[in-house]
């Protein structure tokens, strides 16, 4: 099922979808991608009132668990080989960037995958883009703030973007990061305003970003979701996209599949 025009409906349609879709990753996540230690956890508080919460970087020598279920042999992670091949079934070519950030502290709150062995330290954000994000100025700044936050704590973070440029976003949200952090954006053609991106922190802080652009019709890649550095796993965004938009209420999933003109 192609990525819909989200533009057609009020944002509290894909709000309403954005609920059923956050949940129905994490339960993925947790039930049938991520191997042990880790889990994924909706809405925790992280930031600078919770420094407990957070490791920056993993520490030898964890213990390994003595409750492994009987299908964790199944899950793993993969292991990066060069660039672009993190990105699945982009239909786009990835263009792969890395800069080494100054770090420093902001406070956000987000989804969250954790490390049970590090004592449940958290490791990597997934963020669903949601219109609110893009409608002022202030939330626009919260959300580039945000984020910044989290690659300088060196915690990996995934940004999936459906809904088209504003005003206030004219080109992306990664194009903010990365500029913010004094570097050109990829170029993307005025075609693919949509965009998948997977920012990996490597072990000197050098920061790398996957970035699909995509546009309206497209299937959605399956994004890496770094858990170390060069190891992730895969999101699977398309399946559990089509599993939700059809849980959408007849009313708007009717809109949002009528042919365009």
């Amino acid at each position: 099922m192609p990525i819909h025009d989200w533009s057609r409906v009020d944002p509290g349609v894909f709000h309403d979808f954005h609920l059923i879709w956050i949940a129905r990753l994490r339960n993925v996540l947790n039930a049938e991608v991520l191997p042990r230690p880790f889990y994924a956890h909706a809405e925790p508080v992280v930031g600078e009132a919770e420094p407990d919460l957070i490791t920056l970087q993993a520490q030898a020598g964890a213990a390994p668990s003595s409750s492994e279920g009987p299908d964790d042999h199944q899950r793993r992670l993969f292991r990066e080989e060069g660039g672009a091949s993190a990105v699945a079934l982009a239909p786009f070519p990835v263009q792969v960037q890395e800069i080494t950030p100054e770090p420093y502290a902001r406070r956000a709150r987000q989804i969250v995958i954790k490390d049970a062995w590090q004592g449940d330290a958290v490791v990597a954000v997934i963020e669903l883009v949601s219109p609110g994000n893009k409608s002022s100025q202030a939330r626009a700044e919260q959300f580039v703030r945000k984020s910044e936050g989290f690659l300088e704590r060196r915690i990996h973070l995934v940004i999936l973007d459906l809904h088209r440029p504003t005003n206030i976003v004219p080109s992306g949200f990664h194009a903010r990061i990365w500029e913010d952090f004094g570097h050109e954006p990829p170029g993307i053609p005025p075609d693919r305003a949509l965009s998948a991106v997977s920012y990996e922190v490597l072990e000197d802080g050098t920061l790398r970003a996957y970035f699909a652009a995509l546009k309206v019709q497209d299937p959605l890649p399956q994004m890496p979701v770094f858990l170390r550095p060069h190891e992730y796993v895969r999101l699977p965004l398309e399946a559990t996209y089509n599993e939700c938009f059809r849980d959408v209420t007849w009313r708007f999933r009717e809109i949002l599949e009528r042919p365009e003109g």
